[in-house]
C-alpha cells in the first residue's frame, strides 16, 4: 500500500490539463481571445488550466473546501443519488463553477478576481470529465483500487492510471500541441453539438464511463468493495480507455470554448 500513497491524485495529470487548454484555444472567437488577454495576459490556456492544482494546498487554507471542487463522485452502484448530494457550503465542482462562472463574466469585477476565477472555471471543467471525478465506488474514485498495466510499468492507483498513463495511451507518442491540433481536426463538424448541456450533463457523460466501463472491466470488481490485491489489467482495457480519454479530453477543450465565448462575448469594448 505504502506504493500508492494516501493522497487523492489530481484529475487529469498535466499534460491532460494542457491539452484541454490548447483544444480550447483552436474554437476561441477573436473578442473572446482579447478579453482574456485583457484578464490573463499572456498565460495561455494549457497554463491557466494548471493554476488550482499547482497551488492546492495554498488554497486549501485561503479558500477552505477548494480541495472539493476538482470532483463530485456518485456512487457507480446507487446511480439514483445526484451530484452535488454531499455539496456542503457550497463546496463541490457545480456549485464551484457557477460562483466563479459569474464572477469572469462580470466586467466590473476586479480584473485579479477574473483572472482567479478563470482558473477556477478551466480546471474544475475539465476535471469533470475525468471519469474517476464522476464516479466513485467507496475507494476515492479509484484511489484504493491498485492495478498493473503489465511488464516494465509499476502499480498504480486506478485512479492516478486514469490521471496519466491512459492520457499517455491516448495520444501515442504525438505532442501535447499536436495531439490538441488532431482532437480539433476529428471534432470541428460536430463542435457545437458537444458545446450543448450543462456542467450537471457533463458530468452525467462522465459518470456514464464510470459506471458501464472503469469499473465493472476491472477484474473482482465488487460494489462497494475494492479488490485486496493489485490487479491486472488486460489489452482490450487499455485501448479502451485511451478511446474514452481521447474523447473526454477533445469534449472538455471544446465545451471550455464555448462557455468562454458565451460568457465574454457580450463584454463592453
Amino acid at each position: 500500500a505504502a506504493l500508492f500513497g494516501a493522497t487523492p491524485a489530481n484529475a487529469w495529470s498535466a499534460p491532460g490539463h494542457r491539452v484541454v487548454g490548447l483544444v480550447a484555444e483552436q474554437f476561441l472567437d477573436g473578442d473572446t481571445r482579447r478579453e482574456l488577454y485583457r484578464i490573463a495576459g499572456d498565460e495561455s490556456l494549457a497554463e491557466v488550466g494548471l493554476w488550482l492544482d499547482e497551488n492546492r494546498d495554498r488554497l486549501r487554507a485561503e479558500w477552505p473546501g477548494s480541495e472539493r471542487w476538482h470532483y463530485d463522485n456518485r456512487p457507480v452502484c446507487d446511480p439514483a443519488t445526484p451530484f452535488g448530494s454531499r455539496c456542503a457550503k457550497g463546496d463541490c465542482p457545480t456549485a464551484a463553477y457557477e460562483r466563479f462562472l459569474r464572477v469572469l463574466g462580470d466586467p466590473a469585477a476586479p480584473r485579479e478576481q477574473r483572472l482567479d476565477a478563470l482558473r477556477v472555471v478551466v480546471h474544475v471543467l475539465a476535471d469533470v470529465h475525468q471519469p474517476l471525478h464522476a464516479g466513485d465506488n467507496r475507494d476515492r474514485g479509484g484511489n484504493d483500487i491498485n492495478v498493473d498495466m503489465g511488464p516494465q510499468r509499476e502499480p498504480r492507483s486506478l485512479h492516478g492510471l486514469w490521471d496519466r498513463q491512459i492520457v499517455d495511451l491516448a495520444m501515442r507518442g504525438e505532442s501535447e500541441r499536436g495531439f490538441a491540433r488532431q482532437l480539433a481536426r476529428e471534432h470541428r463538424r460536430d463542435a457545437r453539438q458537444l458545446q450543448s448541456g450543462t456542467l450537471t450533463d457533463w458530468m452525467d457523460e462522465s459518470y456514464g464511463y464510470a459506471r458501464d466501463f472503469v469499473y465493472p472491466r476491472v477484474p473482482s470488481f465488487a460494489c462497494g468493495r475494492s479488490p485486496p490485491f493489485i490487479v491486472r489489467l488486460d489489452d482490450d482495457y487499455r485501448r479502451e480507455a485511451a478511446k474514452i480519454a481521447r474523447g473526454q479530453l477533445a469534449r472538455a477543450g471544446i465545451r471550455l470554448a464555448g462557455v468562454l465565448n458565451e460568457t465574454l462575448r457580450d463584454e463592453p469594448r
